[in-house]
């Protein structure tokens, strides 16, 4: 798996060099105002010509992190994940990628509870309410093409999840289902 350091600096300043005054201010902007995740914001927006997907792992580990780090326990923390998912959305407009985090982010709940038999009902409804989101882009003209890219993930999930509590399961199954008929009746008229 790439890392960010793999980036070499030639790279990400041939990217700036091609931005005008007001791109640049924007970035500095975003700089002082978000000191914390700095690397990823200048990468997610700036390297569009070799983007590679250890852009998108980058994202993905900090959503992983939240559940099971390498050392101590998960923090759980929505928050965390939700800014991780639309910083990577907002930076690269890459529809896949983002939606990838978004299921991504569903596939590590289930997870969790997997592993470790409950989560904060919060975190649940997260899931339930990001699993919703995914489904609805899912859904739009422009991003129906992804389907066959989720579809296997999808049905594991619903197979995954179909024993858990505050009616997640169920849930998720209403979701996987509803997109396996709308993916049926777009076939069927299409």
């Amino acid at each position: 798996m790439a890392k960010e350091k793999d980036m070499k600096w030639s790279e990400v300043k041939n990217s700036l060099e091609m931005l005008g005054k007001k791109e640049l201010i924007n970035l500095i902007r975003d700089l002082y105002e978000h000191p914390d995740d700095n690397f990823q914001k200048i990468i997610s927006r700036h390297v569009k010509e070799k983007k590679s997907d250890w852009v998108l792992e980058s994202f993905q580990r900090v959503i992983r992190n939240e559940f099971f780090p390498e050392n101590g326990l998960g923090e759980l923390r929505s928050d965390v994940v939700g800014k991780a998912i639309m910083d990577y959305s907002e930076g690269s407009g890459d529809l896949a990628g983002t939606m990838e985090l978004m299921l991504f982010f569903v596939e590590n709940v289930v997870e969790f509870v997997n592993e470790y038999g409950d989560i904060d009902e919060e975190f649940i409804d997260e899931g339930y309410e990001m699993m919703g989101k995914f489904c609805e882009l899912l859904k739009t003209p422009e991003r129906q093409s992804f389907y066959p890219l989720f579809k296997s993930r999808l049905l594991k999930l619903r197979s995954e999840s179909d024993d858990f509590g505050y009616g997640f399961g169920d849930d998720i199954a209403y979701y996987v289902e509803d997109i396996e008929d709308f993916f049926e009746e777009e076939k069927q008229s299409g």
